[in-house]
């Protein structure tokens, strides 16, 4: 252990940095006389370096590590820093250790601040090149910082100012094992500059891009060409994670990544940016393979992941940017959840344990429960409103609606999918809840056809016209009233005031008061023609009924009702 610095010594230095650099240099005219008092001539040394030259190795290093622990210190004594990496010290492996533990403080995953730090990288790096090989594969994650933010510091254009002591190149071949300089050479091409607006990924992986297979696998995120890639995609990936030990630390990292705005930057600015795209889909990739890896903490990131996109929570909707992760985000959760949708474009994930399942359902319960009140069914979104609608057949689903009540065509589908997807999601995550409620008034309705329950007027209106899910079921049948001038068949419609009417083939109607005694009309009962007027009246109008009441005529395109899943629009 060096014991602290004598205060001979001390103001001995302190002598020598105030012949070479005056009273009060500026910052960065002592960087610049720092680089020009240590040239290779012998005769032209400093002040500064004729006192190291006249230094015992002990004594040197204890200058040095005086240096390193007092920082605030550290800039007014560039030019003892730089004779003091040119004469050898005779460092011992441990205090080679302390010195890059002194000088990387705010170093590590802080390439944006190397500047700072980057004029005291020479005299660790000095102390590491007086090492053995064999000993410095213990210094091996601390030289990986500094490459990594070397590498950050020198592309922004301040490498004049410490050019005398640190070079990519140099730092890399510290580096023992060829790996390392392999990744210092994809480094560009798999992570590139992003110009103004960082490099997010390489700042918050930091050295994991060192193990091996990382790269790789960040290549592979980087081919997703969909939120819901293909088949062929997933498998490079299942088999990625499967290879490499760090891939969870990996994953967990880029769904932590902090995606904020830049103030300066507009967004249709980052949105043309290659780099932004390139980041957006390594947060997709990162979504799925969280939940091709099954691992509930990994799927947990994932929910919070979707939730944390786009930071103004002012208006509904994502920026452009963020499009891609929310919707790779929500659709691997539903492929994970066993919810991986209809059609041609399905996604399953088979294989994942069932505690995996439960908490891709949990994470859409809990993006759902974000948007959406116990019992709602409604969100708005800007100038339109979408809405979980039951329809008469039975079946459920999520439409769109402008404010004035038109409804949005497929090809804006396409828009509110992309830019509204959270909530989108948080709606179809409710609809089998609601395919099960209506299921069962389905059910009470087949019963009381059935049985012929016969209803007050008051029930008839209460129970299943004004019902937020029976109402749409009950309007599509024909129900039957008694009357002082006998029995009134008909479909309920809205009349003045809003007071329920039925209405009969002919458009004859009549008010259902509250001492009205109401049934579902049975077929059964009735004679033949009747029937078929029923059955043509509604096969005129296209209306599907949610039970088998009215027989369906043989080659009619009308349908009944099943117990089919429901798809969602």
């Amino acid at each position: 252990m060096v014991p602290p610095l004598p205060p001979v010594l001390r103001k001995a230095a302190a002598r020598a940095r105030h012949r070479d650099l005056g009273a009060h240099p500026g910052p960065y005219e002592e960087i610049r006389r720092g680089i020009v008092l240590a040239p290779a001539d012998p005769s032209q040394w400093s002040h500064s370096h004729r006192l190291v030259r006249s230094l015992e190795p002990r004594d040197r290093r204890r200058l040095g590590l005086a240096l390193l622990r007092n920082p605030h210190d550290t800039g007014r004594d560039i030019c003892v820093e730089a004779a003091l990496t040119l004469h050898p010290c005779g460092w011992s492996p441990e205090e080679a250790e302390e010195l890059l533990a002194l000088a990387l403080p705010q170093l590590d995953r802080v390439p944006e601040g190397f500047h700072q730090m980057c004029r005291c990288l020479g005299l660790p790096l000095a102390a590491v090149r007086e090492q053995q090989p064999a000993e410095r594969a213990r210094y091996r994650p601390r030289l990986r910082a500094i490459v990594l933010g070397a590498r950050d510091h020198h592309r922004s254009g301040r490498f004049d100012q410490c050019r005398w002591h640190l070079t990519v190149a140099e730092a890399a071949d510290l580096l023992d094992l060829p790996y390392d300089r392999e990744v210092l050479g994809r480094l560009p091409r798999v992570l590139p500059d992003g110009g103004a607006y960082g490099n997010q990924p390489l700042t918050a992986l930091g050295t994991l891009v060192f193990e091996p297979g990382v790269l790789d696998l960040l290549a592979v995120f980087l081919t997703i060409d969909s939120h819901r890639p293909a088949q062929s995609w997933l498998g490079q990936v299942r088999e990625r994670l499967e290879m490499l030990t760090v891939a969870p630390e990996v994953v967990s990292t880029l769904l932590r990544m902090d995606t904020s705005c830049p103030g300066h930057l507009a967004e249709s600015v980052l949105t043309r940016q290659a780099s932004v795209l390139d980041q957006a889909k390594l947060m997709a990739g990162a979504a799925w393979a969280a939940c091709l890896s099954g691992d509930p903490a990994l799927i947990g990131l994932v929910a919070a992941q979707v939730l944390g996109r786009g930071l103004d929570w002012r208006r509904p909707g994502l920026p452009e940017r963020e499009i891609l992760p929310a919707r790779a985000g929500v659709t691997a959760l539903s492929a994970a959840a066993g919810m991986p949708g209809l059609g041609r474009h399905r996604r399953a994930l088979s294989g994942l344990p069932p505690e995996a399942a439960a908490a891709a359902r949990a994470a859409l319960d809990a993006i759902a429960d974000e948007f959406l009140s116990e019992g709602a069914r409604e969100l708005a979104l800007d100038h339109h409103t979408a809405h979980l609608a039951v329809r008469p057949d039975g079946s459920v689903g999520v439409e769109i609606h402008t404010d004035r009540g038109q409804p949005v065509t497929q090809y804006g589908m396409r828009h509110f999918n992309g830019r509204y997807v959270r909530e989108l999601t948080a709606l179809r995550v409710r609809l089998p809840g609601l395919a099960a409620q209506a299921d069962r008034e389905r059910g009470a309705l087949a019963e009381l056809l059935a049985t012929g329950t016969a209803l007050t007027g008051e029930q008839f209106s209460a129970r299943w016209l004004d019902h937020s899910v029976a109402g749409p079921l009950a309007q599509a049948l024909v129900w039957e009233a008694d009357t002082a001038d006998g029995p009134f068949t008909g479909l309920p419609v809205r009349g003045l005031g809003g007071r329920w009417l039925l209405q009969d083939i002919r458009g004859r109607t009549h008010e259902v008061t509250a001492t009205d005694t109401v049934r579902l009309w049975n077929p059964a009962h009735a004679d033949r023609a009747q029937v078929l007027a029923w059955g043509t009246h509604l096969e005129l109008g296209d209306l599907k009924q949610p039970i088998h009441q009215v027989p369906v005529r043989r080659g009619a395109s009308r349908a009944v009702g099943d117990a089919r899943p429901p798809r969602s629009s």
